[in-house]
């Protein structure tokens, strides 16, 4: 969440504390209301007029004190890097996605049926096959949910917008006076950056494509063999190989989170040095 769409009041309402303060605060004032007369209406009056100015000043004080909103961007900084569940990552996937992982799960439940199906004897290395296989579903669901989050930012549509910037800025470049030519030869660089990490993330969405292919091929082939199941090294060998590039994969993908974050614009770049040459 963003610092302009935290309500600060709000939070500090709906803190525990806060709340635990206006639960005693009533209990106490309905309280002392039971003793009746003149004398319980006044000190209820009274409990009650006293909660309401001490609530007014927390809610007047606590929204603009640093550590309280350090406190609640905290807060609302852990929940967005807390990991989505499995359910919100299928929910987000396109349904072209959504029904390659349905097709999947199917496979897999098809597959440990079979294997139920085998001797006692058997069972020890097939539960082996079926723990790897679930790991592998999850893996694939990960990287679905990955491939989603960075097409979604219209990777090509962005790389063709810096490369026709890029083809600006150096025209500009040509006329440009001394000082104007510091500022876009800055942004140059910027847009140039920023163009090589583009190129990188459509490696890695060819790599997460080709990864999730392999997926579904492997596990495709378990599901043929678990109907006779023949050869039982081979698949533990296919599994092990496959659950070591996956999580290869995994480790590729994660070093390139930072090109999705929020990127500065090219005015900011320009701003400054702009600002300070009309004050000279």
């Amino acid at each position: 969440m963003k610092e302009g769409e935290i309500n600060y009041t709000r939070e500090t309402f709906l803190h525990p504390w806060n709340l635990s303060f206006l639960t005693i605060g009533a209990g106490a004032a309905l309280a002392l209301s039971t003793i009746g007369g003149p004398v319980g209406d006044t000190l209820f009056q009274s409990i009650l007029t006293a909660i309401i100015a001490f609530e007014l000043l927390i809610l007047g004080y606590m929204p603009r004190h640093k550590r309280f909103r350090n406190l609640i961007r905290a807060k609302y900084a852990a929940i967005a890097a807390k990991p989505p569940s499995q359910r919100e990552m299928y929910r987000q996937l396109s349904r072209v996605n959504q029904r390659r992982y349905i097709r999947l799960k199917d496979l897999e439940k098809e597959l440990q049926a079979n294997y139920r199906k085998f001797s006692f004897a058997s069972q020890g290395i097939l539960e082996s096959h079926t723990g790897k296989i679930e790991g592998l579903m999850t893996s694939c669901l990960k990287l679905m949910f990955q491939q989603e989050r960075y097409t979604s930012f219209g990777q090509h549509k962005r790389e063709q917008e810096l490369t026709t910037a890029i083809a600006a800025v150096e025209l500009e470049l040509e006329n440009a006076s001394e000082p104007i030519r510091n500022i876009k030869l800055r942004r140059l660089r910027v847009l140039e950056q920023r163009k090589e990490r583009f190129k990188q993330t459509q490696e890695q969405l060819e790599m997460i494509e080709a990864q999730v292919a392999t997926i579904e091929d492997v596990v495709k082939y378990i599901h043929e063999q678990s109907l006779t199941l023949n050869n039982p090294e081979e698949i533990t060998y296919q599994l092990d190989l496959l659950l070591s590039e996956v999580e290869e994969t995994e480790a590729s993908v994660s070093q390139i989170e930072s090109v999705f974050g929020p990127e500065e614009s090219e005015n900011d770049w320009e701003a400054p040095a702009l600002q300070s040459r009309s004050r000279t």
